[in-house]
């Protein structure tokens, strides 16, 4: 049975009572917010969520797949950037007491009622999904580290002597004498 779900809250009632032993649903949230530990995300499209929950004996196996777009920062040169994210959460919904070392190559989380809040594991499986860092084009020239002028849109204006010397530690200076 396909369960098509508006808010971020699944009911998993009927796998708990052994009526079904699954439940597949697709979600596409509006109005939710994605917090990764950083702030929130600026997103551009709704977040999309899809996947299928199974009954294990007493708990559950969550498989989904999440997917959105959102804004960053180009890591080199500042400029705004519009990203897509797509990632799937494999995920255990524990009821029980587990060994975390059973579990090491998985998500797990512990549930408590009947309801599963996806939101909540959305943000908590975000981070480790993010990349490292966004960057506008391959061949993006960043900014100048003197005087902060993007280099994909500018000529830097620095006198190249000047810079040189000024950004050397002086704990290095005698390396440098030693490159001459």
């Amino acid at each position: 049975m396909f369960l098509e779900v508006i808010v971020m809250m699944l009911n998993i009632d009927s796998l708990s009572n052994k009526s079904r032993d699954h439940i597949d649903f697709s979600i596409v949230d509006e109005n939710s917010e994605l917090d990764f530990g950083q702030g929130e995300l600026r997103l551009t499209s709704p977040i999309r969520l899809e996947g299928r929950v199974e009954r294990t004996g007493r708990n559950f196996l969550l498989k989904m797949k999440v997917s959105f777009d959102y804004i960053d920062n180009c890591a080199r040169c500042l400029v705004e950037v519009e990203s897509a994210l797509d990632y799937d959460v494999v995920a255990y919904l524990m009821r029980d007491e587990y060994d975390e070392g059973e579990y090491e190559d998985v998500d797990v989380f512990s549930i408590d009622s009947s309801e599963v809040d996806l939101l909540d594991i959305v943000n908590a499986t975000l981070t480790s999904n993010l990349p490292p860092k966004v960057i506008c084009s391959e061949d993006c020239k960043g900014i100048c580290s003197g005087c902060g002028v993007n280099l994909n849109l500018h000529e830097c204006e620095c006198p190249v002597d000047d810079t040189e010397d000024d950004d050397i530690d002086p704990r290095f200076a005698k390396l440098k004498e030693l490159l001459k």
